[in-house]
């Protein structure tokens, strides 16, 4: 039966390996060397968040819904995701000038309101004034957090956002961060977050009530997948509250250098990047600026054609999630909700193009968006699942210099490849049997408390060039 929703999908256009035009010109204003997919997550998730703080939210089943999004992206260090962002940034600041000159316009209006109730002239409006809020914060507090949400909602324009730049690290340190998730995950579907109470009085704050809540979290496989400790708090916080919720980017290997024949060739490759950034820049700049004066507050209505799709999808992706192996938990919730995140992002593509309506070409888009990224998941998924002598065999090639490394007896019960009690010798030569059997290919000893890695190496490569 499956066939048969998928082939309603495809009639109207769904599953091409396409990104939706605007994320086209925004991943041409990162000129960076990242992996395609995490680029491509990242900057889309950047334009959510934009469109997210224009307050349009989506007119659906009697509901107003947000547009918001929560993004997990896992890729190794070294892979430009700092300064990916900072290109994309430069890009959306003209436009979040204009926001913010507006939110200040705003909290002026409202600061003489509360002077001439309060008995005052309207010049005395400075001492009732609160400037407001920055759009991008950390981890804090939860109720700092709320506070901060609750702050937001006042206004007119601006949506709440969070980024971490190391999630496996403040998994490990950081004993604020469970509560936010769980925030972020309540906050995503309809904007709303209950109120907590505090002890305080006056320090509790209103429930939250129909304000966007986006997320976006990078991770590194060495802090997640190779840390017993830290795997454990990831699959607990991501299996309960996010899978479902978030669109997920795993990028296993670092993309491969350029090679140049000369300087020059070199040279004007940069220099044909930096202008192809540039272009880019000038032409999503001043549309994106002008949205901002031109987007109302009013919902988006869907057309009929996206609400017939959405139920299509929707039992396509239930199907679909039946078929799934029941060992990846996380990546059957992430299939079976794929039709709600979508529409989201129907939704945000909408605003970011100014249509007054949600259209069947904004909800194909995003679905095909959600497509490329539907099995990055289950990947991940079956990393996490791995046995210690894998995860082993999976790190040690990892930071192999030159075909080699080491690892003391230290550090690999220190990274949960060698567990429990007993003989660490014994347990050090059992580790080097069960990579020897996984991975027959390389050569692994254990010398004097240490396990010795080397790659083998094939005649006539071009890594012989080097040796």
């Amino acid at each position: 039966m499956v066939e048969m929703f998928k082939q309603r999908l495809l009639d109207v256009g769904c599953f091409r390996t396409e990104y939706p035009a605007i994320l086209k010109v925004g991943m041409e204003t990162v000129s960076t060397n990242a992996p395609e997919k995490m680029k491509a997550l990242m900057i889309m998730s950047e334009l959510i968040v934009f469109a997210s703080n224009l307050r349009k939210p989506i007119h659906w089943d009697k509901s107003s819904i947000p547009v918001n999004t929560i993004s997990f992206i896992i890729a190794g260090s070294g892979v430009g995701k700092d300064s990916s962002m900072q290109m994309i940034r430069k890009a959306l600041e003209p436009g979040y000038v204009k926001i913010n000159k507006y939110r200040e316009d705003h909290a002026k209006i409202k600061a003489i309101e509360d002077a001439v109730t309060d008995g005052k002239q309207e010049k005395e409006w400075r001492k009732y004034y609160s400037k407001p809020r920055d759009l991008f914060s950390g981890i804090g507090t939860l109720p700092g957090q709320m506070k901060h949400l609750a702050t937001l909602e006042e206004g007119k324009l601006g949506a709440g956002y969070i980024q971490v730049s190391e999630l496996g690290s403040e998994l490990q340190s950081n004993k604020d961060i469970a509560e936010n998730i769980v925030a972020l995950a309540i906050g995503y579907d309809a904007g709303y977050i209950p109120a907590k109470t505090v002890k305080d009085d006056t320090q509790q704050v209103e429930p939250i009530k129909n304000l966007p809540f986006s997320g976006l979290m990078f991770g590194s496989p060495d802090n997640i997948v190779f840390d017993e400790v830290v795997k454990a708090k990831f699959k607990e916080e991501f299996s309960t509250k996010l899978s479902r919720r978030s669109y997920f980017s795993y990028s296993k290997t670092i993309p491969k250098r350029a090679s140049y024949k000369s300087i020059e060739e070199f040279q004007a490759a940069k220099r044909a990047k930096k202008k192809a950034s540039f272009k880019a820049m000038e032409g999503l700049e001043p549309w994106l600026t002008a949205l901002v004066d031109v987007t109302d507050r009013v919902p988006l209505e869907p057309s009929e054609d996206v609400m017939d799709i959405f139920e299509v999808y929707k039992e396509y992706n239930e199907i679909y999630a039946d078929s799934m192996t029941k060992q990846h938990p996380m990546s059957i919730l992430h299939r079976q909700h794929m039709q709600w995140k979508a529409l989201k992002l129907a939704g945000a593509l909408a605003i970011l193009e100014n249509s007054l309506t949600l259209e069947l070409s904004h909800y194909v888009d995003a679905i095909n968006f959600s497509e490329i990224f539907a099995e990055d998941l289950e990947q991940f998924e079956v990393e996490l699942a791995k046995e210690p002598y894998e995860l082993f065999v999976d790190y040690i090639k990892a930071i192999a210099d030159k075909g080699y490394a080491n690892m003391s007896i230290h550090k690999l019960r220190k990274m949960g490849f060698i567990k429990g009690n007993g003989s660490a010798q014994n347990k050090m030569a059992d580790l080097v049997d069960l990579a020897k059997a996984y991975d027959d290919v390389n050569k692994y000893e254990y010398v004097d408390n240490y396990i010795h890695f080397y790659e083998a190496v094939e005649e006539d490569t071009e890594r012989d060039e080097f040796l």
